[in-house]
């Protein structure tokens, strides 16, 4: 009976077998980062869940509260905080992969401005502030003093991130009168505007079409440099009339 010729086996490349490993091996990395990526976002989410549902008062209880917040009332998900003269905050948390978004309300008798709050691992910012800050929220700054005219929001917003801040919008304010401690004192129409200039928030304060007669500069580097020129004290009568003024101040 005819015997069939052996075929002999060619044996793989060592080129070939050292690629194919070498291949598993990236595959086998890459799930096992993939893996830990996902883990860990899946641990992150859940932990800002558990901080969003917490209650907001053990959140504060050790914290000193300004002295315009009476109570604060619900959780970081929904809530509210409860000024002095009738005002209030409301907020609405939407939790995000990786970051938090609340719509935010200010509210009270003569005063109504929304926006929306964004924080995550990128920084904080916060945009689309519309509405009317009336006179009596004034009242809730320490030494403020007491004005009759009503100041419109337009559009503010305010970004704090790693490597720069900026800012836009702007307040208007109409003319009107402010008074402390029995002293009278007529004040223009004045505007506030926001921008942002290289990695820096700026704000300039200027009455009609003059020139700003205050800058403001917010530095990323947690500093504010205050350039006041000597046509501010036209507006403002207790600051000195004796050249422009610049201060450096930081927080």
């Amino acid at each position: 009976m005819p015997m069939r010729p052996r075929q002999e086996t060619q044996p793989k490349s060592p080129s070939k077998a050292g690629a194919g490993s070498g291949l598993g091996l990236l595959q086998g990395i890459f799930r096992l980062v993939m893996g830990l990526v996902l883990t860990c976002l899946v641990l992150v989410s859940l932990a800002g869940l558990c901080i969003v549902m917490m209650p907001v008062t053990l959140i504060t209880r050790n914290l000193n509260l300004d002295p315009a917040v009476v109570a604060v009332y619900g959780s970081l998900r929904e809530g509210r905080a409860d000024l002095r003269e009738g005002y209030r905050i409301d907020w609405k948390t939407e939790l995000h992969l990786l970051r938090l978004e609340s719509p935010l309300i200010v509210s009270g008798p003569d005063t109504r401005i929304e926006g929306r709050l964004r924080t995550g691992l990128s920084g904080i910012s916060l945009a689309g502030l519309n509405g009317r800050a009336g006179p009596g929220l004034a009242k809730l700054v320490p030494g403020a003093w007491k004005c009759d005219m009503a100041a419109r929001v337009n559009e503010v917003a305010f970004a704090w991130t790693w490597t720069d801040a900026s800012a836009s919008g702007d307040f208007t304010m109409p003319a009107g009168t402010c008074s402390k401690a029995g002293r009278d004192l007529a004040i223009p129409p004045m505007n506030l505007l926001f921008g942002s200039e290289g990695k820096d928030a700026i704000a300039t304060l200027s009455t009609g079409q003059e020139p700003p007669m205050i800058n403001v500069r917010l530095r990323r580097e947690r500093v504010f440099d205050i350039a006041i020129r000597p046509e501010a004290a036209e507006v403002f009568p207790q600051l000195p009339r004796s050249g422009p003024i610049n201060l450096t101040v930081p927080f």
